[in-house]
């Protein structure tokens, strides 16, 4: 495993920042990036930004420290870097806790059904790019997840919430 993080020294909404790459490929990124509780939708095209909490246990996690140039350099030689292909997420629609989600793709409302997902009393929102669709859903930490809900992106994040995604091509 060879996941690497710069410095946290990009200011952004009164917090610093880093980023989160693998030299090694997209797949073990995702995975470790899920194991800090990040989101899919968060993927920046080649990175994970991270705050400077997520980049002490990233490094907790394994992840090894390298500068900035050398973070650049390692992708540009694995071939993962990826200057303009960030994903455009559209936001389609979100809905809060206690509210019933309107018009979603039938093959996810089924998705999350069969998970035991409850999306009404889950923070959900819908996104979409050129290639797929995601249904996003923000469990209080005071429930559990299905076993099956393993499969799919899911995330305990630093609250003890859960943010489970679910993917379906367009």
């Amino acid at each position: 495993m060879t996941v690497l993080v710069d410095d946290a020294r990009w200011e952004w909404r009164g917090l610093q920042w880093a980023h989160l790459v693998s030299d090694q490929s997209y797949d073990e990124l995702h995975d470790f990036a899920r194991s800090l509780g990040k989101r899919r939708l968060g993927f920046q095209g080649d990175h994970y930004d991270i705050d400077s909490v997520d980049r002490a246990r990233a490094l907790d996690f394994g992840a090894r420290h390298v500068d900035s140039r050398e973070l650049v350099r390692r992708l540009r030689e694995a071939g993962l870097r990826n200057r303009h292909g960030k994903p455009t997420w559209e936001r389609l629609g979100s809905w809060p806790s206690g509210t019933a989600p309107s018009d979603l793709p039938e093959p996810l409302l089924r998705r999350a059904h069969s998970l035991e997902i409850d999306t009404t009393t889950a923070d959900t929102a819908l996104f979409a790019d050129p290639v797929q669709r995601v249904l996003l859903c923000d469990l209080p930490a005071r429930m559990s997840i299905p076993a099956e809900a393993s499969e799919v992106a899911t995330g305990r994040r630093s609250d003890g919430s859960w943010s489970i995604e679910l993917f379906h091509p367009t």
